[in-house]
Parts: C-alpha cells; sequence; structure tokens
C-alpha cells in the first residue's frame, strides 16, 4: 500500500484501518494510542455515527506486541463506553485497569431548553432581556462559529412568553450536563510470559512509565552540610568526615486516573501539602541517606487541588512549547494559508471576500467557511505526549488507525517515537500531512 505521508517519524496512509492494518506485521509495534470514532453522529458527521469493528480492535491486537498498552479515547456515556470496552475485550485485549479520566473546562453544553422549545412549538417569541456575562465581567459571545464555519447564533437571555414555557422554565431534554470528561480506556495485549517481570525482562513490555509521568511539585532545594560539623552537632563519632552528596527527593506526585486541564478542580481553597511533610513551610530538615546527610529546604507545597493531577504542570516539563489546551493557534500550526468553503479548499482572496459578506448576512444565509484545521475533535497535543510518553520509550513504533489531523503522529514525532496513522477522510488527510511535515520541536 502506498504512503500517503513518509518522513523519518511519520508513515501516513489515506485509507481505511482495516486495510492498512493487514499490512503491518505482527508484533511490530509497541503502543495503540488512538480516538477512534465514538458512536455518537457527533456534528452529524458520518465518520462518527457507529463504533470501530472489532475486526480492527483484533488486527491492532496483532500487531502489537505482547504485553503492549493501548489507550483508546471514549465518551464518558454509558452506552457508547460499554460497548467500546466489551468490543476491545471480545477482540482480545485485556481491559481489567482503571481507565484514565480527562477533566477539563472547555466543554460547552447541548442540552436542549425545554421551555424555549415550547415557546418555539407555540410559536410565541420570547422577550431578550440581556446577554450572559463570563464570571470576570466580559461579555459572552455576540456570534460564533464551530470548527467547520457553521454558525451558533447568539447568546441571550430571555423570559418565557407563555404559561406552559414559564411552567418548565429551567428544564433540559433528558440528563446532558455539561461535557467535563472523557475517558481514556487502557488495555493491553496479553502478556505472552508467566508474570509481568518476565514480560518486562523479555521485551520491556506488560509496562508503563509512570515515574515519567509524575505531577511535578514544588521541588526541595538540597546542599550540602559538612561532616565535621555534624560530628561536633550529633556529638557522634560513626559520621565519616568526607563530603556529603546532594540529593533531591521529591519526585512529583505519583500519576493518578485522573488527569485535568485549565486548573479545573479548582474550588478556590488553598490546600497544603499532606504527609510527612506538614503543612507549613520548615526551615530545614536534615536527613540521612545511607551513609550521607543532606540538608533539605522544604518549600510551601500548597495550591488547588488541581495541582495533584495538573496535565498542564506536567506538559511544562516537556523541552518543547505545549500551551494550556488544543487552542485555534495548536490545531492550525502548519495549516498558515488553507481555506476552507462547505468542506472544499478556497484560496486567500475568495476567503476574505465571503467573510465580509458574511457579516452583512443573516445567520440563516451564512457561508460555510473556515480556516485551517477544520477536524471538530481534535485532542490537545500535551494529552496525547502525556499517553504517548506513559506508554512507549524513545525509538518505539506507536500506531493510531483512526489519525484524523494527526494529532498522535505529531506528538510521537516531537517526543522520538516514530508513528504509523492511518485516515480514510482525505481532507483530514491532508491535514494532517501539513502538521506532521513540520521539523520536531526538539
Amino acid at each position: 500500500m502506498k504512503e500517503y505521508y513518509k518522513d523519518n517519524w511519520v508513515t501516513q496512509y489515506c485509507s481505511d484501518a482495516l486495510s492498512v492494518l493487514k499490512e503491518l506485521d505482527d508484533e511490530s509495534v509497541d503502543l495503540l494510542c488512538t480516538d477512534p470514532p465514538y458512536g455518537i453522529s457527533f456534528m452529524g458527521k458520518d465518520w462518527d455515527k457507529a463504533l470501530p469493528d472489532i475486526n480492527i480492535w483484533k488486527e491492532c491486537l496483532r500487531v502489537l506486541k505482547p504485553g503492549a498498552f493501548a489507550f483508546v479515547m471514549s465518551i464518558p456515556r454509558s452506552d457508547c463506553l460499554s460497548r467500546m470496552i466489551i468490543s476491545l475485550e471480545d477482540a482480545g485485549f485485556r481491559v481489567d485497569f482503571t481507565p484514565i479520566y480527562w477533566a477539563y473546562a472547555s466543554g460547552f453544553p447541548k442540552a436542549q431548553n425545554i421551555g424555549k422549545a415550547v415557546d418555539k412549538r407555540l410559536g410565541a417569541k420570547r422577550e431578550v432581556i440581556g446577554i450572559p456575562q463570563y464570571p470576570d465581567g466580559s461579555q459572552a459571545r455576540k456570534t460564533a462559529t464551530d470548527f467547520n464555519g457553521e454558525y451558533r447564533g447568539q447568546d441571550t437571555i430571555t423570559n418565557p412568553a407563555t404559561p406552559q414555557a414559564k411552567a418548565l422554565d429551567g428544564s433540559y431534554g433528558g440528563f446532558q450536563p455539561k461535557p467535563a470528561v472523557e475517558v481514556i480506556i487502557v488495555c493491553m495485549k496479553p502478556l505472552s510470559e508467566k508474570t509481568f517481570v518476565d514480560q518486562a525482562l523479555k521485551n520491556q513490555k506488560g509496562i508503563t512509565w509512570l515515574d515519567d509521568c509524575r505531577i511535578p511539585g514544588n521541588k526541595p532545594e538540597c546542599k550540602n552540610i559538612p561532616r565535621k560539623s555534624w560530628r561536633e552537632m550529633e556529638g557522634r563519632s560513626d559520621i565519616p568526615e568526607s563530603t556529603p552528596q546532594v540529593y533531591n527527593t521529591e519526585q512529583g506526585r505519583f500519576p493518578a486516573n485522573l488527569i485535568c486541564s485549565d486548573d479545573v478542580l479548582n474550588d478556590g481553597k488553598v490546600r497544603h501539602r499532606a504527609g510527612n511533610v506538614g503543612n507549613t513551610v520548615k526551615e530545614n530538615t536534615h536527613n540521612w541517606v545511607g551513609d550521607k546527610y543532606v540538608e533539605r529546604i522544604i518549600p510551601n507545597d500548597s495550591g488547588s487541588f488541581s495541582r495533584y493531577f495538573d496535565l498542564d504542570k506536567w506538559a511544562n516539563t516537556l523541552p518543547f512549547l505545549i500551551v494550556p489546551k488544543a487552542s485555534k493557534s495548536e490545531k492550525n500550526k502548519g495549516l498558515e494559508g488553507v481555506y476552507w468553503l462547505d468542506g472544499e479548499q478556497i484560496n486567500a482572496k475568495l476567503y476574505y471576500s465571503l467573510r465580509k459578506e458574511n457579516e452583512k448576512l443573516p445567520s440563516n444565509q451564512k457561508h460555510k467557511i473556515a480556516q485551517g484545521n477544520i477536524h471538530s475533535t481534535v485532542k490537545p497535543f500535551k494529552l496525547m505526549s502525556y499517553l504517548i510518553t506513559l506508554g512507549s520509550r524513545e525509538g518505539d513504533t506507536v500506531l493510531d488507525p483512526f489519525g484524523g489531523s494527526g494529532t498522535t503522529a505529531l506528538a510521537s514525532k516531537n517526543l522520538g517515537r516514530k508513528c504509523i496513522i492511518s485516515e480514510i477522510n482525505e481532507k483530514y488527510c491532508e491535514i494532517a500531512m501539513k502538521r506532521c511535515s513540520q521539523g520536531r520541536l526538539l
């Protein structure tokens, strides 16, 4: 099968996942990291109408090395999540691991306001009494478009126009709270050896690199203390006079099954570090490590609850720039000069003329224009970087059979991993190719 794009790090195919997977060698992949269709027809997209074919998961299992892990994104909706897990298990994956929950603040409500729907059905016009404001006092958007340039209208506060609507004011259809979490299913190809230790010795699989994903804390400052001073202070003749080594005893917080973005767990309370350090700043602490003594200056480790699970803080440890979330600039990097009209590319001159024309048109007549990355479910670069770091090492091969706009491939490339991606949509293939053709940021 001919590659759509290839460099030293990324091999990209513009084809359906099953066809590409059948061309790959047995046990040739170190990690599966993917964001597949969720089965909810998100934003009316045909590719999101059904869960992946179980045969795709079976082929993924075949090409993974024994003990290799898989991170599969999923919507938290119970029916979709349960079917995705069962499909992976039926394909042969071990699914007896806790998922990872990614919490964020950027979701927008999609629930149907029943009071407004009743007034609309009855043909009653609601009185506009204001435009909502954000907590910082800034005004909510007056107009907005989604990633495909589709007009979403104006945010307004209105009063019910009919008694029926007033009785139902404040209610919404079903239960559709604001999206604030997505689930990352953690599964593994069964071990070929008897134990995790045996598998790790055999091929460095059956393991996750948790220390590389510790959330950084405030690191203590360590300095030497002359041994002679210790002998005099403690009155101990058994302490050698040799110069001690410096130790940094702060490894960072052990990874949890929750990671968060945008300080989303900040409830306004300041919490101090718990455990043997205590809740206040200590002037210093003397440590005996083997036959070495060090003085450790302990900072006041305090802040919001988010700091225990902070994906943004972890991302800052990487040797390249990462924005706090999947911003427009991040998604569009490498796509400068790419413009779209109804899903087809257009030139810059036409794009800017249509933008001016759009401003004069009513909402139901506006053009569907967009710039840069038009994929509707782009995951943050830092999130995929975290998962790739957790499940692989430099030089490993990462697989994403649902490549989308190429975030997994781009993150793999920048972390020194090789990546194989496939994507059936030609428009997304072109976007992924342009993003991946950027040089490594390291």
